[in-house]
C-alpha cells in the first residue's frame, strides 16, 4: 500500500486530508508531537530534528507538510520560536525527504503581502520548498491556502474569525470585528481544501508552480460576521475593534493569475455553499461540551473566567 505522511497530521486540516488520502488507497501517518483524536496513525517526532524526520518519511511515497506555528499578532513576540519551527522545520522537512527518496512533497503556502513574522517566515518555507524543487529535481507541490473553516477548527490560542464569531453568536455576546471589516476573506471549505490539495499532489501533471487552490468564497468581515450573526440566532450585535497588529488593511489579498488547483483538477464549479458549510460548521461548535466553548471565550476575555451568567445563551444551546 502506499504511504503518505503528514507533518501536524494531527490538527484540524492534518486530519482532514488523512481522510482524503485514506479514500485515495493511502496508508497515513501523522508526524506530529502529540497524537491525533481520531486514532490514526502516529510518530511522535518534532520537525526541528532532522533525524526524527528522517526517520519519520524513511519509505514514504508523498509527504505533506502541515507543521508549523500559526498566528498573526500571536506571533510577532515569538520571531526566533517562529523561525526555528516554520524556516528550519521546512528546509529539514525538505532535506529528510530528499536523503530518503521521497517523490512528491506538498507545502501550503498563503499571500504574503503582510508585514508580520507568519507572513516573512511562510514565505521563506515557500521559497525553500521551490528550492529544492528547482535544485534536487525534487516534485514539489505548492499552493496558496486561503481562509479555511470548517467542523474542528480550534478556536484558540490562535484567533480564527469563524470559530470565535460562532462561539460569540451562540451564546449572545457581541460579535467582535477587527477594523471597519470591510476587509475581504476569501472562504474556503475544508472539505474542498482537503480534496483539492490531495488530488493536485497526486496528479502526475503538477509542477513546482505556486497557485491558488480555487473553490473560494470572497466576502466582506462585516458580511461574514452578519451571517454567523443570524445563523445562529444571536440576541447580541456586531463590534468593531481596532485593528490588530501584523494586518494591513491597505493591501487586501490579490488572487494569483492562472488556473487554481480546482480549475486543473475540473472541480472548479463544486464550491460548498456558504450555507452549507456554515451550518455544518455551527453544528459542530454548538455540539462542543459547554466547557469547551466556555474556555474559548474566556480565553479570549469575552466573558470572566469561571463565570456562565456573563454568557445568556450558554446553557440553552447545549446540546
Amino acid at each position: 500500500m502506499r504511504t503518505a505522511v503528514i507533518t501536524g497530521g494531527s490538527g484540524f486540516l492534518g486530519r482532514a486530508h488523512h481522510r482524503v488520502l485514506a479514500a485515495q488507497g493511502y496508508e497515513t501517518v501523522s508526524f506530529d508531537p502529540r497524537p491525533s483524536p481520531d486514532g490514526i496513525q502516529y510518530y511522535p517526532g518534532s520537525i526541528l530534528d532532522l533525524a526524527n524526520v528522517e526517520a519519520a518519511v524513511d519509505g514514504a511515497d508523498v509527504v505533506f507538510h502541515f507543521a508549523g506555528l500559526l498566528g498573526t499578532s500571536e506571533l510577532l513576540s515569538q520571531s526566533p520560536e517562529a523561525v526555528d519551527v516554520n524556516v528550519k522545520g521546512t528546509a529539514n522537512v525538505m532535506e529528510a525527504c530528499r536523503r530518503r527518496g521521497v517523490r512528491t512533497v506538498f507545502y501550503p503556502t498563503k499571500p504574503n503581502d503582510w508585514l508580520n513574522t507568519y507572513s516573512i517566515t511562510k514565505k521563506a518555507g515557500e521559497e525553500f520548498a521551490r528550492l529544492y524543487a528547482s535544485q534536487f529535481g525534487m516534485d514539489v507541490r505548492i499552493l496558496r491556502w486561503l481562509n479555511a473553516y470548517g467542523p474542528g477548527q480550534k478556536a484558540y490560542p490562535v484567533r480564527k474569525a469563524v470559530p470565535l464569531m460562532i462561539l460569540q453568536g451562540l451564546h449572545d455576546l457581541d460579535i467582535e470585528i477587527w477594523g471597519t471589516g470591510e476587509q475581504t476573506v476569501d472562504l474556503i471549505y475544508t472539505a474542498d481544501l482537503a480534496r483539492n490539495t490531495v488530488l493536485y499532489t497526486l496528479n502526475n501533471n503538477g509542477d513546482a508552480t505556486v497557485r491558488d487552490t480555487g473553490n473560494t468564497l470572497r466576502m466582506t468581515v462585516n458580511e461574514l460576521a452578519s451571517l454567523i450573526h443570524d445563523m445562529t440566532g444571536s440576541q447580541a450585535g456586531l463590534r468593531h475593534l481596532p485593528m490588530r497588529a501584523g494586518e494591513d488593511l491597505g493591501k487586501p489579498v490579490r488572487l494569483l493569475p492562472g488556473k487554481t488547483a480546482a480549475d486543473l483538477l475540473g472541480v472548479a464549479d463544486t464550491t460548498t455553499p456558504i450555507e452549507l458549510g456554515m451550518a455544518a460548521t455551527i453544528t459542530y461548535y454548538r455540539d462542543l461540551p459547554i466547557e469547551d466553548r466556555l474556555k474559548a471565550l474566556q480565553f479570549y476575555g469575552a466573558i470572566p473566567e469561571g463565570s456562565i451568567s456573563a454568557a445568556p445563551a450558554a446553557l440553552s444551546v447545549a446540546s
